[in-house]
């Protein structure tokens, strides 16, 4: 596999890998919801306790998922970067697996990946960057993998015995004190949930209900109830989302401060459409280890509702050659002309400013588009 190809596949298991994590993010979303629909407007002393417990195991229950997808996606990504790979640390593995191992591990895990179609040996790659390959239809190979990970389907198995990078060996190191980071974040996570879960979900709940006036209308009383008991589950169902999403973000983050392969990271959106702040961060391109701490540990920071995470980068030419960083090149030009003759908050101010005027532009443009589609296709 030449190293173009290398790329695009990287690209298309990044890209995978956000797909996926932004799914257990809206998972998360629609099960915190449903868990708080149980939880009554009036009565809530009696409810608020068992909620808050049961809110807390489903979402550390996704947490764990999403840590596992990246831990997946860090291993597979590190291997078409570098050549090798990092141990899993809950999980013995020999000094050395097989491209196809992780790829398999990788694909359980994320649903949208699909693993490269087998070519004759010798074939150019042809495929476009970032696009994954036509699936072929070939009958499973005799080979099996080493069962440490979910059966795929047929057709997926076939694909990886079949192709031959499947069977490069790539090394295993092991990065010292992951484990024990991991859980102590996991600590921490978990008292951050039961803070920000019962702040924004029962105490929430219970300020807005104290402000409604019992002596108007009772319908009025009861929509204005039922207005504060959806505004307080919309909050606290923000936050479950980020702090499932924040196992996988934190897990790759983890990763790559220790990897000494890993070189930094780049903020990428998945929405195209950040918020003023993570725009900023975008901006930045790729912020490498070198640089001072604070700078540095911005990039692990994320507010609820936020679609963006911090990408690894293990080589300074990786940053020009992947569409994946489109908009980080555009922000990262734009930055030092729309803040010029500001600093610190000021510029901060000038580029959310412009940002969100550049959004609505192309929002308005994108709705003119679709309306004069729509009249083409009418007068057709």
């Amino acid at each position: 596999m030449t190293s173009t190809a290398r790329q695009a596949e990287a690209d298309q298991v990044s890209a995978a890998f956000h797909v996926a994590l932004t799914q257990i993010g809206v998972e998360t979303t629609a099960e915190a919801l449903s868990l708080w629909a149980e939880v009554p407007a009036a009565q809530r002393a009696a409810t608020a306790s068992s909620w808050l417990r049961r809110a807390i195991t489903l979402v550390m229950s996704k947490r764990r998922m999403s840590r596992d997808l990246a831990r997946a996606y860090y291993r597979l990504a590190r291997a078409l970067q570098t050549g090798t790979t990092v141990a899993d640390p809950y999980h013995p593995e020999p000094s050395h697996v097989t491209l196809g191992d992780l790829r398999r591990e990788f694909a359980a895990l994320a649903g949208t990946y699909s693993p490269p179609a087998p070519r004759p040996v010798g074939e150019a790659a042809t495929a476009e960057r970032g696009e994954a390959s036509p699936t072929p239809s070939t009958e499973p190979d005799d080979a099996s993998s080493d069962g440490s990970t979910a059966p795929l389907a047929d057709d997926v198995e076939a694909e990886l015995d079949d192709e031959p990078e499947d069977w490069e060996r790539i090394l295993v190191e092991e990065l010292e004190g992951l484990r024990e980071e991991e859980e102590r974040i996991e600590r921490e996570a978990e008292d951050e949930l039961r803070v920000v879960l019962d702040a924004l979900g029962s105490q929430n709940l219970d300020r807005r209900v104290s402000q409604v006036d019992d002596q108007q209308p009772a319908r009025d009383a009861d929509r204005q109830r039922d207005e504060a008991h959806q505004q307080a589950g919309a909050q606290q169902a923000a936050a479950a989302s980020r702090v499932a999403m924040n196992g996988g973000r934190s897990t790759t983050w983890n990763h790559m401060k220790r990897d000494r392969r890993a070189l930094g990271y780049v903020r990428l959106s998945r929405t195209g459409t950040p918020c003023g702040w993570c725009a900023m961060l975008i901006s930045r391109g790729p912020v490498y280890k070198s640089r001072e701490s604070a700078t540095f540990n911005d990039g692990d920071k994320f507010h609820d509702n936020c679609h963006c995470y911090a990408m690894p980068v293990f080589s300074r030419q990786q940053y020009g050659a992947s569409e994946l960083f489109a908009l980080n090149r555009e922000y990262e030009a734009l930055w030092p002309e729309v803040t010029k003759g500001h600093a610190g908050k000021s510029a901060l101010t000038v580029w959310r400013r412009f940002i969100r005027q550049k959004q609505r532009e192309r929002q308005k443009a994108a709705a003119l588009a679709a309306r004069q589609a729509t009249t083409t296709a009418q007068e057709a």
